[in-house]
C-alpha cells in the first residue's frame, strides 16, 4: 500500500503546482529562458557549476600554468639570441638599455680574449686598458637613461650605439686585421 501512495504522489506532484520538484523544474525552465541571471538564482544549477569548477579548476589551472611557461621560455630563448647572451643571463639585460648593456658586456667579453691572444704587444694592451675604460663610461651612460624621458633617452642611446659601432669596427681590425686594398 506504502509503495501504491507515493506513486499516485509523484504522478499528481507535476500535475499540480504545488511541491519541491514542480518549483525546481520551473525554475529550470526559468533559467533557460532568463540566461544567466536565471542559472545564477537556481541553487541547483549553482552547486552543480561549483561541483564542476572543484574538479575541473585545477586540471584547467595547471594546464594554463604549463602553457604560460612555455610561452615564457620561448620569449626567453629569442630576446637571448637577440641580444647574443645565453638565456641564464637574460633577466640582467632588461628595460630600454639592455641590449645596449649586453653589446658593452660582449665587447668586453672580446676585449679580454684579444689580451689573453696578443697580451704581449704593446699597441693591444693599450687600446684594450683604452676600450675597457671607455666601455665602462659608456655602461654607466646606458645605465643612467633609465631615468631619462623617452625622446632624450632614445637619442642617448643612439649615441651610445654608435660609440659602441667605433669600438667594434676597431676591435676588427685588431682581431682580423687592417684590410689589404
Amino acid at each position: 500500500m506504502a509503495l501504491r501512495r507515493k506513486s499516485r504522489r509523484k504522478a499528481t506532484k507535476p500535475s499540480g503546482s504545488s511541491g519541491g520538484r514542480a518549483r525546481s523544474s520551473g525554475a529550470a525552465k526559468a533559467a533557460g529562458s532568463g540566461g544567466v541571471v536565471g542559472l545564477l538564482s537556481d541553487p541547483r544549477a549553482m552547486r552543480r557549476l561549483l561541483l564542476a569548477a572543484k574538479i575541473v579548476g585545477p586540471a584547467v589551472a595547471a594546464g594554463a600554468l604549463r602553457a604560460s611557461t612555455g610561452v615564457r621560455g620561448v620569449l626567453d630563448e629569442r630576446r637571448a639570441k637577440q641580444l647574443g647572451v645565453p638565456i641564464e643571463d637574460v633577466a640582467e639585460y632588461r628595460g630600454a638599455a639592455g641590449e645596449v648593456q649586453a653589446r658593452i658586456v660582449g665587447l668586453r667579453n672580446a676585449l679580454h680574449d684579444l689580451r689573453s691572444r696578443r697580451g704581449t704587444d704593446p699597441s693591444v694592451t693599450r687600446f684594450v686598458d683604452g676600450t675597457i675604460a671607455r666601455l665602462g663610461e659608456l655602461s654607466a651612460a646606458a645605465a643612467a637613461t633609465a631615468t631619462m624621458p623617452s625622446p632624450t633617452r632614445r637619442s642617448a642611446l643612439r649615441a651610445i650605439s654608435a660609440d659602441l659601432d667605433d669600438v667594434d669596427a676597431q676591435l676588427m681590425a685588431y682581431l682580423v686585421g687592417p684590410r689589404a686594398v
